[in-house]
């Protein structure tokens, strides 16, 4: 065994992963396993469930994969207590679902709120205490990490919902600092922002296309998006005992774009916080186009 190796503690331990088959989840349970990290994990997708399957029960240690959806706190129970059966404790829990949809506040409804706020936030409630009840009894701590979004910390526009239940996780592990720390357990957070997948949407443009590398490079003041491997040096450092100390934080891996706050790396004119002249002339010439065009539209319809 290394120093490293060592001083992180993690070979033998046991973390529960929710959503691990997905996008972000997946590098997770992957580093998780190499560092001698026994794994059991759940996600509603049944198809990312089939595509890891092999590669998890040939993995050399102990893991645990189930098709269910945080959401359905039945569906948690039994697999917290099949966890139980299998493992016997749990010292680590990673809760990685999230999502929402794109709409003005005033356009949505009641039914579409509780829907992001079970997917984000009430969820996390569930297995929180599912995870932390274990770790209280076993006497030993353990580490709670969440993963959250930038737009925890930022507003994001049509997607109120969905921002303030990331800011509501956040919160949630302050306070679980406090309310767990006499018996040794750790809650922070890891709050992403572009990290291409399947289900995040991404960038607007392809990441290897002329547009995808300027729309980097202007955004990102690291000038790349992330990656699965920058995430999971993250979730490793804080579920080990290097992170002995660490409670209540949140750790922004996202190439810079929460310091960055507004500002952009412009090419040709450097870092600015408004659009630059260019940017701004496309934009009145194409206003000024589309204004052309619903006059002669409303002309057309008046003499019709």
């Amino acid at each position: 065994m290394t120093y490293l190796d060592d001083r992180a503690n993690l070979r033998g331990k046991v973390a529960v992963v929710t959503g691990g088959a997905g996008g972000l989840g997946w590098p997770i349970v992957r580093d998780f396993m190499k560092a001698g990290v026994q794994v059991a994990l759940c996600d509603r997708d049944a198809a990312a469930i089939e595509a890891i399957a092999s590669e998890m029960q040939s993995a050399s240690v102990k893991t645990l994969l189930r098709l269910a959806d945080v959401r359905d706190s039945v569906a948690m129970d039994a697999f917290f207590q099949e966890i139980d059966r299998e493992f016997g404790r749990i010292d680590i829990l990673v809760n990685v679902p999230g999502g929402g949809f794109v709409a003005p506040l005033l356009e949505t409804r009641p039914k579409g709120w509780q829907a992001v706020a079970s997917q984000n936030f009430f969820y996390v409630l569930d297995t929180t205490q599912q995870a932390a009840r274990r770790m209280i009894a076993q006497g030993q701590g353990g580490s709670i990490i969440y993963i959250t979004s930038i737009e925890a910390h930022r507003g994001v526009p049509n997607r109120a919902i969905y921002g303030s239940m990331k800011a509501a996780v956040a919160h949630l592990a302050k306070t679980l600092a406090m309310e767990f720390h006499a018996d040794g357990i750790r809650v922070n957070c890891i709050a992403p922002d572009i990290f291409p997948t399947p289900n995040s949407g991404g960038s607007a443009f392809d990441p290897q296309s002329p547009q995808g590398k300027l729309e980097r490079t202007i955004s990102v003041p690291m000038g790349r998006y992330g990656e699965g491997d920058d995430l999971t040096g993250c979730v490793l450092f804080l579920a080990s005992d290097l992170a002995s100390y660490v409670t209540g934080a949140t750790l922004h891996v996202d190439g810079g774009t929460y310091a960055s706050s507004g500002w952009f790396n412009w090419p040709d004119q450097g870092w600015m916080n408004t659009p630059t002249q260019e940017i701004v002339d496309m934009l009145a010439s194409a206003s000024k186009q589309q204004e052309g065009s619903s006059s002669t539209s409303r002309a057309g319809a008046d003499s019709a």
